[in-house]
């Protein structure tokens, strides 16, 4: 018989891991579980197995950074009262939340809502740069110290796509792109909205496995910061 956190995820479509990551919105998952079919592909491994999920908020006005807290708390609580016979968690949930106005905001919240959920351990906000922390350090300083050349810019899921893939984009869809914003050799675009599911839609059927390493990047740390398997990750 299905436990209660299995039972709240069934509706929501989320196909658990003993670590999940929930993130904003649907083409987040899309774009990491590309990236992890693509390692397979290459490398003979997958990156989301059973020790990690990658699991969206909602759709729509249910998703978002609102669904990302809101999803957490929620499940954080249903968590504690899912134990293994050694008292340790059955299924462990983090958020994590692009670096824009919306993302910075709710990732200032999410500890509000459970003084438990430490910044950088359960939550996360997208950066340029991923570092792996230094123990006894404060990790909030330390991303912070790390992405200073980017610090001007914002980072979201889709400026991990390779420059191939966004000179595709481009070219399909001229005045797609709104504006650009470069710092440090990283490169920040704003799309029309309308046009985001354009941009995922083409990295699907097209990206190769170079032009997912970003997001295998990205993979790579969520398995570090939760102290899984990740040696065999290469980009």
């Amino acid at each position: 018989m299905s436990g209660t956190v299995e039972r709240y995820a069934g509706p929501l479509g989320w196909n658990l891991a003993r670590n999940n990551v929930i993130v904003e919105g649907t083409s987040d998952v899309a774009y990491l579980t590309r990236a992890s079919e693509l390692h397979a592909a290459e490398r003979g491994r997958h990156l989301l197995d059973g020790d990690l999920a990658i699991v969206a908020s909602g759709q729509g006005d249910d998703g978002g950074v609102d669904g990302v807290n809101r999803r957490l708390n929620f499940f954080w609580q249903l968590a504690e009262g899912e134990r293994d016979a050694s008292g340790a968690l059955k299924y462990r949930f983090i958020g994590l939340f692009d670096r824009d106005a919306a993302g910075k905001g709710a990732f200032a919240v999410a500890s509000r809502f459970d003084r438990r959920i430490q910044p950088f351990v359960d939550i996360f906000l997208l950066h340029p740069v991923m570092p792996v922390f230094t123990p006894g350090h404060d990790r909030s300083m330390e991303i912070a110290q790390v992405n200073l050349p980017f610090a001007r810019i914002d980072w979201e899921i889709e400026d991990l796509c390779s420059e191939r893939i966004w000179a595709t984009f481009e070219a399909e869809h001229p005045g797609a792109v709104l504006s650009k914003h470069v710092a440090g050799g990283r490169t920040h675009r704003e799309l029309l909205p309308d046009k985001k599911p354009e941009l995922k839609r083409i990295f699907l059927a097209q990206a190769t496995f170079a032009d997912a390493e970003g997001f295998i990047g990205l993979l790579r740390m969520l398995r570090i910061y939760l102290r899984l398997e990740h040696d065999f990750v290469q980009a």
